[in-house]
């Protein structure tokens, strides 16, 4: 079977400083070209890959995004973007109509709670930002990392979509930095605190296979679940495939204008392919971004709960859009 999604990190740049997360410390380097991004994306198309989630860093500090959006779009790609909004509000007409799914990352219920997290003041961006979305015809979702630290208080931010007009998406923090809340993520807690607060709340979504995955104590490497290098490609700003992901990367392969003969031929990826959740980072990972798209590869009750999931997600949003 071909691989599913591309998580294509366009830039290691951030212009946020949030406190879970350390890719602004890491120094850039020389960022692939557009031309490099047009050849990987028709490469990424002969794999079968259907999804691609530009990332980064702050994906839209890349002037060239428009143009890179376009040429996915042109390929038949499935699209997302995560921003953090700061340059949303401006940048927001280039992109219309290119990014099918568009997720708004929210901290808090409120500014204060929001602008601490993310290190900057960026919580009035975020409420302009839903609001030229919506205007632009585009369907913003927000998504929020529930921590050790603010899991009791997802309420607050289920109203604060109520009051948007927004869905809100529930991700679960995982343990990959050392600086990631001590490594204190994610926790049963957080796990009933969810499924509660979703109970409630109409406007909140969540992954049910991540919540069991939790329960179940992340990945175990003696009988992994993880299928990073066979359900996903990650590409580096740099031109590079990460190998086995970008947050437990072991080697980063240069791709030069090679990346289908890589990804199908080179000893490389075939050696992290037969070692995928067996490597001692592995053990108790809970990386969403690879982890849900393994959850696709196999059947198990993990599979059963993600079809679950995006089963009963579309049926939400659609409910959602009839009544915003």
């Amino acid at each position: 079977m071909p691989p599913l999604v591309a998580n294509y990190y366009l830039t290691y740049r951030c212009n946020a400083r949030c406190h879970f997360c350390d890719i602004w410390s890491i120094e850039p380097g020389k960022e692939a070209t557009f031309e490099n991004i047009q050849e990987n994306l028709r490469d990424l198309k002969r794999l079968g890959v259907k999804y691609i989630d530009f990332t980064g860093g702050e994906p839209l500090l890349r002037e060239d995004v428009p143009q890179i959006y376009t040429e996915a779009k042109k390929l038949g790609f499935v699209t997302s973007m995560t921003t953090n909004t700061i340059l949303y509000p401006k940048r927001a007409k280039e992109i219309q109509g290119l990014v099918d799914f568009l997720n708004f990352s929210l901290d808090g219920g409120d500014a204060e709670t929001h602008d601490q997290s993310r290190g900057v003041k960026i919580f009035d961006t975020l409420v302009e930002s839903v609001r030229i979305a919506k205007h632009l015809g585009e369907y913003p979702v927000l998504n929020h990392t529930v921590t050790a630290q603010n899991y009791e208080r997802i309420g607050e931010v289920a109203e604060l979509g109520q009051r948007l007009g927004a869905r809100i998406w529930l991700n679960p923090a995982f343990t990959a930095h050392s600086n990631y809340n001590n490594k204190k993520n994610p926790t049963p807690d957080m796990v009933r605190a969810i499924e509660a607060a979703a109970k409630k709340y109409d406007n909140l979504g969540y992954n049910k296979a991540a919540l069991a995955f939790i329960e179940a104590g992340g990945n175990d490497v003696k009988n992994p679940r993880c299928k990073a290098v066979d359900a996903v490609i990650a590409i580096s700003p740099n031109n590079e495939i990460l190998l086995p992901c970008y947050h437990f990367s072991q080697q980063a392969v240069p791709i030069e204008g090679r990346l289908y003969e890589l990804y199908k031929q080179s000893e490389q990826v075939e050696e992290f392919r037969q070692t995928q959740g067996t490597l001692p980072v592995c053990e108790g990972c809970t990386v969403w971004c690879y982890l849900i798209p393994s959850f696709f590869k196999g059947f198990d009750k993990y599979w059963w709960l993600n079809q679950v999931t995006y089963a009963g997600e579309f049926l939400a949003r659609k409910r959602f859009l009839q009544r915003a």
